[in-house]
Order: C-alpha cells, then sequence, then structure tokens
C-alpha cells in the first residue's frame, strides 16, 4: 500500500480552513513537523494518528487511505455524512452558516462565537 497520509491531513486541513500552524498547537508540534508530513518528507508518530483523525472528525481508516470515498467521513456522532463537520452548538453545516473555526473535536459556526461573544462582554 503507498500510504498517503501528508496528503490526506493536507487536504483535510485545507477543506476545515485549518492553517498548518493551527494544527501544530492543537497537537503540540512544530508547523515544520505538519509541513514535513504534508510534503510526503516523513509520517507521524503512531500516537497522533488518532488525535489527527480526532481534530477532522474522520476515521483513522480514512486518514491512513483505507477509505477511500469522501462520503465516509464521520460526523460527531459517527454516522457517515458528506460534510465532516458542523457546529458543536447549532449543528448547521458550513454550507448554512459560511466557515466554521475548527478545534479538537469542536466547531463552531461564525454566528454562534458571536452569540457567545455577546453574552461574555454582557450585551444580550
Amino acid at each position: 500500500m503507498n500510504m498517503k497520509i501528508g496528503a490526506r491531513i493536507k487536504e483535510l486541513r485545507k477543506r476545515q480552513d485549518v492553517t498548518q500552524e493551527q494544527l501544530a498547537d492543537a497537537l503540540g508540534v512544530t508547523n515544520q513537523a505538519i509541513s514535513k508530513w504534508e510534503n510526503e518528507n516523513g509520517y507521524p508518530d503512531i500516537e497522533y494518528i488518532t488525535v489527527i483523525a480526532k481534530f477532522f472528525g474522520v476515521t483513522t481508516d480514512y486518514l491512513l487511505g483505507y477509505e477511500h470515498n469522501a462520503n465516509l467521513l464521520k460526523t460527531g456522532n459517527g454516522s457517515a455524512h458528506r460534510n465532516a463537520i458542523s457546529c458543536s452548538f447549532c449543528g448547521r453545516i458550513p454550507e448554512q452558516v459560511g466557515t466554521v473555526v475548527a478545534g479538537p473535536n469542536v466547531y463552531i459556526c461564525k454566528e454562534c462565537v458571536s452569540r457567545c461573544l455577546e453574552i461574555l462582554l454582557g450585551k444580550v
């Protein structure tokens, strides 16, 4: 098997509008490590495989190239869905709300971020 985990990481990162720096911070590695993986100049240590899969909301099989169909991406409840992410608060998918901010296992649409900020700032 010709494993292209770096290509999968890059594809998922770009699809979810996550920078190399954001992913590196979430994983506790350097930007250079992410770049090295994406350019197929090395592989993430085995301990990062499940963390990366959880971060992007996909199965480890998908990340490792055993699932070739993008429709097999999993959502937070484990069911197959065409969109890997949805807002953790309102449940809407990016096509409904635009950009969804990604974090480890948490996705928040801009609308919910704005609502949270209003609450925190006492404007509600």
